[in-house]
This record gives C-alpha cells, structure tokens and sequence, in this order.
C-alpha cells in the first residue's frame, strides 16, 4: 500500500507540472498557516449554517460550525485558535431535499440543541465574523444568537471580485478547485476549513492574501437605508 500511495503521489507530481493537467488534492484540515514572529494579532470567525430551507425567518437551524483564528497586521490568516460544531433538532422533520443536499438526517440531529452560552464566549473574542453568504448565515445567526448583532460581519461571497481574480466564480467549489483542493460539501464545518484554506491562499499576480483582499473591501463604510 505505502509503494501504491508514493507511486500516486509521484504521478500527481508529473501531471501537476503538466500545463495539460489540473491536479486536486484532497483537503486536509490544518492549523498553522503563517508564523506570527510575536505579532500581535487579531481574531476573527468563519461561520457556516446548515438549515431546514431557505426562509431565514421561518426555517430552523440544523447545524452551526465556526472556525476561530488569528490574523497578523498585514492582514495574513495566521493558525486556527478553536474549532466549534453542533446539531440542533428542529421543530419539523428535515426535508427529504435538504438531507440530499448536506447528508443530515433526523436521527442525525435528534436530542441535540445549540448551546447559546457556549455560542456566546466563542465569538466573545472576535473582532470580526466571515460567512460565504452572509446575507443568509447573519440572518439565522443573529435570530438565535444575540451575541452576533453586537459583531461586524463580511462576506467572501461577494466582497471578493473573484472572476476579476481569475476564478471561475464565487460558489465554494469553485474557489476550492482553484486553489488545487476539493472537499466534502454542504457540511458546515467542512465549509469552514474550506473557506480558511481559501482566504488564506494568495490571489494570483497580485501577492496578496484573499483574505487581505476581503478586508479591504470589508473596511470600506457603507450606509444602509
């Protein structure tokens, strides 16, 4: 087996150097992304929901996942502090179409609920809040956890000009392959290391971080009215 994998590996190494081939790896959560040489840092949250549906005024919450890290002064994601992931039993069975998509049953969730003081101190810490599409995770957050009304949020969904960057467009997936990775999708916590592997990976010709990029455009004012 071990001659297999080298032989394996020694492949994806010859196609990886081929301009006629893409290689993807498969992601490996990690914690270490950039040496903080006794910098202060900074903490932020990536946090991903899994739901009942797309009402984020009526449905319920079935999964929450938040990855917690640091970040240096220039902005480079710099190691996961904490790891946060839990079920919650909705009032409802969880529709057939929905544990399609993200592979969560009923027996999966039953008995579990979200521990709100638990969610509370995690994100106490936290100068900011990430979400893919935070148009939809701020809204079933912020319904059941006070504590993330009170937190700046941004969204590396669309606060990113991915396809600008050379991507072919802004779903996780996409993103995910092109930085050479592929993933379990649709499970919130597999999401999350997801999207740290992306933010933290440089945006090609410009030798900065997606993340950095994000923060730009987060940092800007804005009005709502």
């Amino acid at each position: 087996m071990q001659s297999e994998n080298a032989d394996l590996a020694k492949m994806a190494e010859m196609l990886a150097r081929s301009p006629d081939y893409r290689v993807l790896r498969k992601l490996l959560p990690r914690e270490e992304f950039a040496a903080c040489n006794g910098q202060i840092t900074r903490t932020g949250i990536l946090i991903d929901v899994e739901t009942t549906g797309l009402n984020t005024a009526q449905d319920e919450v079935i999964e929450l996942a938040m990855v917690k890290f640091t970040y240096l002064p220039d902005d480079r994601i710099a190691a996961v502090a904490a790891v946060f992931s839990s079920f919650n039993e909705p009032s409802i069975p969880i529709p057939e179409e929905i544990t399609e998509l993200t592979g969560i049953t009923d027996e999966m969730v039953s008995g579990h609920r979200i521990d709100s003081d638990a969610v509370a101190s995690f994100v106490s810490d936290a100068v900011l809040i990430v979400a893919h599409n935070a148009n939809f995770d701020r809204k079933f957050a912020e319904r059941y956890w006070p504590a993330f009304e009170r937190k700046p949020w941004a969204c590396s969904a669309t606060e990113v000009e991915w396809r600008k960057h050379g991507f072919d467009g802004s779903r996780l997936g996409y993103l995910l392959a092109g930085v050479g990775l592929f993933h379990q999708a649709h499970r919130a916590i597999d999401d999350c290391r997801a999207l740290i592997e992306i933010l933290a990976s440089d945006i090609p010709k410009l030798n900065r971080s997606a993340f950095a990029i994000l923060l730009e455009r987060a940092r800007r004012k804005t009005v709502r009215i």
